[in-house]
């Protein structure tokens, strides 16, 4: 039975692309690709980000579904994307194999207070739950 994946959440926000300039004489794909590929380079844009929907690029790119899609299919072959396991048809960037491993100091960092604000976030709602079952359990006995 194949997994049940759900929306992605409003909240998860993408990666900026650039996108395809009016002067650029390279086609939809070449130019996702190679922002894509020179982001991940360059450290911009780092394992786990998110990319943009497949209609925000076609936007983006000025492309058509099939450029977008063929973009997605030569990186996800190349190793710079993987399909999120949870959300429907999003995907996250990730640096290949021949990465090193290593993230800068500060992006790991920023990554770190992010991680600590939804962790923040989800122990606040967890406590909300609990108190409603708890409130409940009262007025029911």
């Amino acid at each position: 039975m194949p997994e049940r994946k759900f929306p992605k959440p409003p909240d998860v926000l993408p990666v900026r692309l650039p996108g395809r300039t009016a002067g650029e004489s390279t086609s939809s794909v070449v130019a996702l690709i190679g922002h894509v590929k020179e982001g991940l380079k360059s450290g911009r844009y780092t394992r786990g980000d998110i990319l943009p929907s497949e209609a925000e690029l076609q936007e983006l790119y000025r492309a058509t579904p099939a450029e977008v899609r063929e973009g997605i299919d030569h990186l996800r072959r190349a190793e710079r994307l993987q399909l999120h396991d949870e959300y429907l048809g999003t995907y996250f960037l990730d640096p290949g194999p021949e990465a090193d491993g290593l993230m800068p100091a500060d992006e790991l960092g920023r990554r770190l207070v992010q991680l600590e604000s939804h962790c923040a976030e989800i122990l606040a709602r967890l406590e909300a739950v609990e108190s409603q079952l708890a409130q409940r359990g009262r007025a029911e006995a």
